[in-house]
């Protein structure tokens, strides 16, 4: 079985109170930072960190 992931999107929303946020919906991946640097930064520890657990599980399903 495979699954093939197309299209995958983010959206960067500038807050009211100047911060941003970046969310990607699909994924379940949601971060933000004081500017957009730093929210880039922080999303893309977000999914790295999303997407180990995401490898962990995998890796137990199969070897069980």
């Amino acid at each position: 079985m495979s699954v093939k992931i197309k299209n995958i999107k983010t959206k960067m929303i500038k807050e009211d109170d100047g911060s941003y946020s970046i969310i990607c919906s699909a994924l379940g991946v949601y971060s933000s930072g004081k500017n957009q640097l730093d929210a880039k930064k922080n999303f893309l520890s977000a999914l790295e960190l999303h997407l180990s657990v995401i490898r962990e599980k995998a890796t137990e399903a199969i070897t069980v």
